[in-house]
């Protein structure tokens, strides 16, 4: 995999008179605004940033940036991301996905059928649900409930995920009737 560029947030509004900014974040973990050698996108504009310290605000972040300490500096931010090389983020444990590995990985049913393409991840309280753009035109939208029973085998080498749409995990039709009883 290429070291791309990851987005970890966006600036959508200035937060206060002293130049903090709250941020839209989709990251589980909030200490990644930590990192070193973090930037600035401003359009085709990159800068280094320092993220001094971040508090959770509701349903997102405000994040104190070095250097930016009046409401003026922070509304010149807005529409700006923060973004780091993937290589910078910490490794996951086994079965664990970063959402930028998985957007745009191709979805195959168990019969290796292509069903579409993960446009999308919605987290939700209960659990994620991938959003898949069907592969034929006409068909509608398939929405995935991230547990076990749907989604089979995320292969990122393979570059595929493998799902199982009836949730049934994969079980061969034949064996769905000893599940039930």
């Amino acid at each position: 995999m290429r070291d791309s560029w990851v987005v970890l947030g966006e600036f959508v509004k200035a937060q206060g008179l002293r130049g903090e900014v709250k941020v839209r974040s989709e990251i589980e973990d909030p200490e990644n605004f930590l990192l070193p050698d973090i930037s600035l996108r401003c359009g085709d504009d990159l800068k280094p940033v320092v993220v001094q310290r971040y508090r959770p605000h509701k349903g997102g972040f405000v994040l104190t940036l070095a250097g930016c300490d009046s409401i003026d500096q922070a509304q010149a931010l807005l529409g700006c991301e923060l973004i780091c090389r993937s290589s910078q983020l910490p490794l996951l444990a086994d079965g664990e996905y970063y959402h930028f590995q998985l957007i745009g990985l191709p979805v195959f049913d168990c019969q290796g059928e292509k069903l579409g393409q993960l446009t999308e991840i919605m987290v939700t309280a209960a659990h994620e649900i991938y959003v898949v753009e069907p592969a034929s035109q006409g068909q509608d939208e398939l929405l995935l409930p991230v547990v076990a029973a749907y989604i089979i085998e995320i292969d990122l080498r393979a570059g595929k995920i493998v799902v199982d749409p009836s949730g049934q995990g994969g079980v061969p039709v034949a064996d769905r009737a000893e599940l039930s009883s």
